[in-house]
């Protein structure tokens, strides 16, 4: 197959020259004009009509935000302790360390520690 593609390009090739030697070897005055053919090989490549190139792709601006503004959060505050106490005078003491206290409770402002 090889030697095919080979010796019929080397035929094409000869067939060319001889034509072209053809023409050009003609005698002409200075007068005369001359024509030179040439022989092609290959498929033209065209684009189909009508031809619309792509687009170049649209990019679009670049847009900067600001960056979020968070609060900051609130300050943590200590819990608020017990306002009273309640105490009970039988059996003596305070809730929660006795947890009935069947004669009732007493309200008593709380002390610090």
């Amino acid at each position: 197959m090889n030697e095919k593609r080979t010796a019929l390009k080397a035929a094409l090739v000869a067939a060319a020259l001889v034509g072209i030697g053809a023409l050009g070897l003609t005698t002409a005055t200075p007068a005369e004009a001359r024509v030179w053919v040439g022989v092609g090989v290959g498929v033209p490549y065209a684009y189909p009509y009508p031809y619309y190139p792509y687009a170049p792709y649209y990019y679009p601006p670049p847009v900067a935000y600001a960056p979020p503004v968070y609060a900051a959060p609130p300050a943590p505050q200590a819990a608020p302790g017990p306002q009273n106490w309640y105490y009970c005078s039988n059996p003596q003491g305070y809730y929660p360390s006795v947890q009935t206290c069947p004669g009732g409770w007493q309200e008593v402002p709380a002390q610090q520690q």
